[in-house]
């Protein structure tokens, strides 16, 4: 993590009331664990519900990393600049995947190949969580299910937010008490509530694990990275999945500050300018 986001995590921190014990910032080997992506507490949906949101895999060193992206066009995700990450910008090995159960067990087809991307050139992986993890990618014309506007407005402390996401769900105790979750690969979705735009970035605060006294759903957190996964104000796209850290409030329980790349940023606006084709409005 770089010394400007730190500062501003503990600015955030401070505000919260909180002790931030570590960070989930990026390392060597994230692309690896990029398959943890999660919309933790949130609740199942099925796979035509936010049709925009789709699951895309790259085939990197070391196996395949998988991420979530959002169709803003008839051809063009924007995802996490860390998603493409150990890809070529003008052919990547990256992929449209259509995910299906056989008995239990997720199968991933691929729907189609991503043609090029683009992400700021001066976005460095080993940064991690920081403004500038956001890229576009560019798959073959009319790949889109579906189409989400991106937001015509910052983002400001205190909006409703809504995120969406592939993966592990991390268990929960519903309101019957009883101990319940869902499995990797099936799409999610929570709300929250903006905590701070701080330096490009958008943060909130979840609980890693869900009590009885709110419903799966609301109070959600990104887990592991939530890589390139959409966060949604007022239905339109404001910001897209780098990172998380841990931290405790003063009575000890443990809370999770989410990270999300502004995309009504300078660097943001910046990137989507240079990347999407005319037409897309931003």
């Amino acid at each position: 993590m770089n010394h400007n986001t730190q500062k501003n995590w503990l600015k955030f921190a401070a505000v919260a009331g909180l002790v931030l014990n570590t960070f989930a910032c990026g390392t060597a080997d994230r692309a690896a664990t990029d398959s943890a992506v999660k919309v933790t507490n949130g609740r199942e949906i099925a796979e035509t519900d936010y049709p925009s949101v789709v699951y895309i895999a790259s085939q990197v060193q070391g196996g395949i990393a998988s991420c979530t992206a959002t169709f803003v066009n008839d051809s063009q995700v924007v995802s996490a600049a860390h998603c493409v990450e150990g890809t070529s910008a003008s052919s990547p090995s990256l992929y449209l995947v259509k995910l299906t159960y056989v008995d239990g067990e997720a199968q991933l087809s691929a729907v189609a190949k991503a043609q090029r991307w683009v992400r700021p050139a001066n976005y460095n992986f080993d940064d991690g969580v920081n403004k500038l993890d956001a890229s576009v990618i560019t798959f073959p014309e009319n790949s889109a299910p579906a189409v989400s506007a991106l937001a015509a407005v910052p983002t400001k402390a205190g909006d409703s937010l809504t995120i969406v996401g592939y993966g592990n769900n991390r268990n929960f105790i519903d309101a019957s008490g009883q101990f319940t979750g869902s499995g990797a690969g099936k799409k999610r979705v929570g709300t929250n509530q903006v905590g701070a735009v701080i330096d490009g970035m958008i943060q909130f605060i979840g609980t890693p694990s869900a009590g009885s006294d709110f419903e799966p759903g609301s109070l959600v957190l990104s887990g592991s990275g939530d890589s390139g996964g959409p966060l949604f104000v007022n239905g339109r796209l404001a910001g897209v999945t780098s990172g998380g850290g841990v931290g405790s409030t003063g009575d000890g329980q443990e809370v999770y500050i989410s990270q999300y790349v502004d995309l009504k940023s300078a660097d943001s606006q910046a990137l989507l300018r240079k990347a999407l084709k005319p037409g897309t409005a931003f």
